[in-house]
């Protein structure tokens, strides 16, 4: 078990620490907290190049909170996301380089989950949001920065995949169980 462990840990930091384009975070508009309740448990594989992390995670809002945590598939702890109409406070443990913006991966969370409506009201110019078919993807002026393809309606109901051109990574978040209001 110990092993395993160290292995993880070890794949998680030599993934993570070769994500080099992470040092020049691009600052992206966060959406305010989500206006309903959901708790959502989902299963995160992020992809780079030809790397691969799995965690899981659990997002759970009630209206003006919205908290996000995420671990190995061991149970060791990765990073804790918690937004209010306040704010956003974030703790990350050492398999998460600082260099990695806790507010970037937020905003990925929102562009998979949170409504489109509610994700525009949020961007200033040059940002924009468009509905593609089957998803929607988010532009910073005629660049485009991200898309998210879903294989039901949206990410409450099935699995998604976003895929961040900036950071040239993809995340496929397939829920595992979900309650909570649609």
């Amino acid at each position: 078990m110990r092993a395993r462990l160290l292995i993880t840990l070890l794949v998680a930091t030599a993934w993570l620490g070769g994500c080099q384009s992470w040092l020049v975070p691009q600052a992206r508009p966060l959406a305010p907290p989500l206006g309903s309740d959901h708790n959502l448990q989902h299963r995160l594989r992020i992809e780079r190049d030809d790397r691969a992390l799995n965690l899981h995670a659990v997002l759970a809002s009630t209206p003006g909170d919205t908290r996000v945590v995420a671990m190995t598939e061991t149970g060791v702890p990765v990073f804790q996301l918690h937004q209010t109409t306040q704010g956003l406070e974030t703790q990350q443990s050492a398999l998460m380089p600082e260099a990695v913006p806790m507010s970037l991966i937020l905003a990925d969370i929102q562009l998979v989950f949170w409504p489109a409506a509610a994700l525009r009201d949020a961007l200033p110019p040059p940002w924009t949001l468009r509905r593609e078919p089957h998803g929607r993807a988010l532009y910073k002026g005629d660049r485009l920065e991200a898309r998210v393809r879903y294989r039901h309606r949206d990410g409450w109901h099935g699995p998604a995949t976003l895929d961040n051109l900036h950071h040239g990574y993809r995340l496929t978040i397939t829920p595992l169980q979900s309650e909570g209001t649609e």
